[in-house]
């Protein structure tokens, strides 16, 4: 079997061109040692959510991971396509996901003070009609059972019709993996 052949076994194609080319349209904001780095989106504008996104990319790139902080671009522009341009054809075409990991689109949801447990359903509803890998801000401290069961809730309501493939949870400064679809 050739490597190129093997290699795409494992990964998908958009993970492979982020790791065989730098990537166009970023500019590094940092990088590890163990080959991960941060890059951050040519005329990104600071959000609310900023601290937040380059804490949880820097937990993500200490493990070697290539993640890239994005920001919003109008769907008929020429960068639109050139950093979104895996979303055409899909149910997420036109959006606009705050990290790409390896190729791999998440969307970050936080709330919006004060914090009830009905917004942690609200965040989960927003965020898969950007991506179906999605990081919830926990900082209030909702239980694992509860997060688990509204997301087992929504893949089995009828009317929901997108998909959830990941749920990450970070809190007190943490990321965590809480839920996958495999």
């Amino acid at each position: 079997m050739k490597i190129k052949e093997a290699t795409a076994q494992y990964f998908s194609v958009a993970e492979i061109k982020s790791v065989s080319k730098p990537s166009e349209g970023f500019h590094v904001y940092k990088e590890f040692s163990n080959g991960g780095r941060i890059e951050i989106m040519n005329g990104y504008t600071k959000q609310p959510d900023y601290k937040d996104l380059i804490a949880i990319a820097h937990d993500l790139a200490k493990q070697g991971k290539i993640v890239q902080i994005t920001t919003n671009r109008h769907f008929k522009s020429k960068e639109y396509w050139q950093v979104f341009g895996a979303l055409g054809g899909t149910v997420y075409e036109r959006k606009c996901p705050d990290l790409i990991v390896n190729g791999v689109f998440y969307e970050y949801e936080r709330f919006e003070p004060p914090f009830k447990k009905e917004k942690i359903s609200m965040m989960i509803s927003h965020g898969v009609k950007q991506s179906s890998r999605i990081i919830i801000k926990n900082t209030k401290g909702s239980s694992d059972r509860y997060i688990l069961r509204n997301i087992h809730n929504r893949i089995r309501e009828k009317s929901f019709k997108l998909n959830i493939d990941e749920v990450w949870v970070y809190e007190k400064g943490k990321l965590r993996k809480l839920f996958s679809k495999k």
